[in-house]
């Protein structure tokens, strides 16, 4: 099950890269998100943490994230089948 969760993690990743190199993409949906995953995972910490949780929930964001940026670029590219998580 656990090999399962990772392939469909990496065809997302996989995913991500094959659409932010795509030119059918727009510059200004790939800089937002490079712009929100930099506040994520920032030294500075601008949004905080929650309490007890540390690093995870920047992992969630950094998810959410992901999963954000698949779902609207792929409106914007070829017709991509994205599984959900």
């Amino acid at each position: 099950m656990k090999l399962l969760r990772f392939l469909v993690h990496k065809q997302a990743l996989l995913d991500a890269v094959r659409l932010f190199r795509s030119t059918r993409v727009p510059a200004s949906l790939k800089l937002i998100t490079v712009a929100l995953a930099v506040l994520i995972i920032s030294p500075l910490n601008i949004l905080g943490d929650i309490p007890f949780l540390g690093v995870i929930d920047d992992v969630a964001l950094i998810g959410l994230l992901l999963n954000w940026f698949l779902r609207s670029a792929a409106a914007h590219d070829e017709p991509l089948t994205i599984e959900a998580t």
